[in-house]
């Protein structure tokens, strides 16, 4: 019994090396890990490539976290988070399931201009600041996981 455990003990240890290794472009920040997918795709599209990952579009609690995000794209592209208001107008949620306590919109935001904006893009116009935009938009886009 007691080999058994070993074994066990030693394939589980080997796999979860394996995949960190295998994911050395997620960066660790708190208690999430973060990576930025320089691939354009709607709002939509980047959530489902976040899941396919194990995570969501990142949602953002604090300024740290915000400039951290920011400082993976390391550019002044838009980029998409994971908010979007879909269910109700002006009412904005996290992809993840967490409560949106900290925002960081740009001045005049978020205008729903058109009718049509539903999701959350950052770095807007270089500042960093929050927009919201068309869904179907296609742009870069950073997930998180747990850590």
């Amino acid at each position: 019994m007691g080999v058994w455990i070993v074994c066990v003990s030693l394939c589980l240890l080997f796999a979860l090396n394996a995949s960190a290794s295998c994911d050395k472009e997620w960066i660790q920040y708190g208690r999430r890990t973060f990576k930025f997918f320089d691939n354009l795709m709607t709002w939509k599209d980047a959530e489902v490539t976040c899941l396919d990952h194990g995570g969501n579009l990142a949602s953002v609690h604090s300024h740290g976290e915000h400039d951290f995000i920011k400082g993976l794209v390391k550019s002044s592209k838009t980029f998409w988070i994971g908010g979007f208001d879909a269910v109700s107008e002006g009412t904005w949620f996290w992809s993840d399931g967490s409560k949106m306590k900290f925002t960081l919109w740009s001045p005049t935001e978020p205008n729903n201009q058109g009718g049509v904006e539903h999701c959350i893009e950052t770095n807007f116009r270089a500042k960093g600041l929050w927009n919201d935009q068309k869904c179907t938009n296609k742009l870069t886009f950073v997930c998180a996981r747990p850590g």
